[in-house]
């Protein structure tokens, strides 16, 4: 390994080469095929320490306050570990991208910040151009695990130039899923229980069971005062499990003969409205389902007001429901009150639900720091996606948040405990692991066969993103036409009294509102991205 000089060689060479030697051999840095570390091992509570002053970086999302405690021995890991020094930027749920917007334009975009990236598209664009973030397509050759994570999204890089400026978060691990759902229709078994029903598994049937549920008195008070189903949100997204059942969605497009038409024009669309008229018209749908935010919702369905709602079921919502549940009824088992329907059996017999790619939001590099920032950054970003990172920001510190006995792993501190420590939030610059249950998760089986009944029926959309010049389609028509969407269709399910005639009226007012140019647009772009 040595370069071997002929002739004499001074005394204070040999030293230098000496340290050089020993340093190198005390490292760990040897890489395998996969291009992570060689190292198996769990991380262990006294990492590899650099020399030198650690780097500082300032980070921004608005879940990592408290990340830099010094009482936080994932921090201390981290800070050991890679020799930075973090400096959390935060704010609140409702305004932290307006609080990133700001920083931005007044000259102060944090070194390493989350974004809702692509998704809003002429903002990010803006940003590329502007030559704001840095192309990490650029440094993946050297950071092994941030290729591997890009490599998953390539569709994505169409949209900037065949270049990513953001890491994709991605929600499950390893899965290889294009698409995901985190939601579930959930329906009250008590009342199953008390009319005698079964768990519906067809769109017929649900529609049989919410009857029941509104006119069987579920509740047992004598008053007919219940709702078979309700919504919230707007009234029209949460519908789109529904919409599923029908073959169609509110906002996908699908290929007939050669072309793209969107989903929203099609008789199954149609069919589904009026299948939303009718549980309105009947009183089983909750008037106020266009108006109820999500906690009215699901306070509706805590208290038995309505027996069927759509909404977010991961581990955080299952348990959360739980809880609520047992507060509300202490004397009983929460799940003989509540459980999932999954995935309806739809009229063409088959079963569909509309998932999202495997990614929420985006995680991006300010391009205008300093060189020994950026390669921090990008450490940083890479170390989190390796298998030592991920196993770190799941589980902890060997010895100081579990135990390991060959491969089972055992907590040695409760959740509650766990979760003091904010520097686990981290883990949101890469991942969510919505799909990671640690062994000690309170009803960890129900939640996982929840989650299948929904994601092993999850379909990407076709036309995610998309590219359409600006030049070619002004992006304020689709906005607008989404808009046009939920208040026509809201008026349908409420007020129509001829749901073939008014579907036909809201079709003609689309295409001339400016969807004509949306479908040529459309076309256009797909046929050059070759979708």
């Amino acid at each position: 390994m040595l370069n071997r000089k002929k002739g004499l060689i001074l005394l204070l060479a040999v030293v230098l080469l000496f340290v050089g030697i020993i340093a190198g051999c005390g490292s760990n840095n040897e890489k395998n095929e996969a291009g992570e570390s060689s190292s198996t091992a769990s991380p262990s509570s006294k990492p590899v320490v650099e020399n030198t002053k650690p780097v500082e970086l300032s980070v921004f999302s608005w879940m990592f306050e408290g990340a830099d405690s010094q009482d936080s021995q994932i921090y201390k890991y981290l800070q050991e570990k890679l020799n930075i020094r973090l400096k959390p930027i935060t704010a609140s749920w409702n305004d932290w991208e307006e609080k990133l917007n700001v920083m931005i334009a007044s000259g102060e975009m944090p070194d390493v910040f989350v974004s809702y990236g692509v998704d809003r598209p002429v903002q990010y664009r803006q940003w590329i151009k502007e030559s704001m973030l840095l192309p990490l397509s650029d440094y993946s050759e050297q950071y092994p695990n941030i290729k591997a994570s890009l490599a998953n999204f390539e569709h994505l890089a169409k949209t900037t130039d065949n270049k990513h400026y953001a890491l994709p978060i991605f929600n499950e691990s390893g899965s290889g899923k294009m698409a995901v759902s985190g939601h579930n229709i959930l329906i009250r078994k008590d009342w199953l229980d008390k009319l005698n029903l079964e768990v519906p598994k067809t769109i017929d049937e649900f529609y049989a069971v919410a009857k029941a549920f509104a006119e069987g008195d579920p509740d047992g008070n004598n008053k007919k005062d219940t709702y078979g189903y309700s919504s919230s949100a707007g009234g029209i997204w949460w519908q789109y499990p529904l919409f599923n059942a029908f073959d169609t969605s509110t906002d996908r497009w699908e290929k007939k003969d050669g072309e793209w038409a969107p989903e929203v024009l099609s008789d199954e669309t149609k069919d589904g409205l009026s299948f939303l008229n009718q549980l309105y018209k009947e009183k089983i749908l909750d008037p106020e389902f266009m108006l109820n935010t999500d906690d009215q919702k699901i306070e509706k369905f805590i208290t038995g007001k309505v027996g069927i709602m759509i909404h977010n079921a991961n581990a955080t919502f299952y348990n959360d429901f739980y809880d609520k549940f047992k507060q509300a009824y202490p004397d009983a088992d929460p799940k003989s009150i509540f459980t999932w329907v999954g995935t309806l059996v739809g009229k063409t017999g088959a079963q569909r639900m509309d998932g999202f790619n495997n990614f929420w939001a985006e995680t991006s590099i300010n391009a205008n720091i300093s060189d020994e920032k950026k390669k921090k950054a990008l450490e940083l970003l890479d170390y989190l996606l390796s298998s030592e990172g991920q196993q770190l920001m799941m589980n902890g510190i060997e010895g100081v948040h579990y135990s390991k006995d060959g491969d089972k792993i055992t907590p040695l501190m409760t959740d509650e405990e766990k979760g003091k420590d904010k520097a686990f939030s981290l883990k949101a610059l890469v991942s969510w692991n919505s799909d990671f249950l640690a062994d000690s998760t309170p009803n960890k089986e129900d939640i996982v066969a929840m989650a299948k009944s929904t994601g092993d029926f999850a379909v990407p959309n076709p036309l995610a993103y998309l590219n359409i010049n600006p030049e070619e389609l002004d992006p304020s028509i689709p906005s607008q036409l989404n808009d046009l969407v939920n208040e026509k269709f809201v008026k349908i399910i409420v007020e129509s009294k001829d749901v073939p005639a008014d579907f036909a009226s809201f079709k003609e007012e689309w295409l001339s509102k400016g969807g004509t140019k949306v479908i040529e647009a459309t076309n256009k772009q797909a046929q050059a991205e070759g979708r």
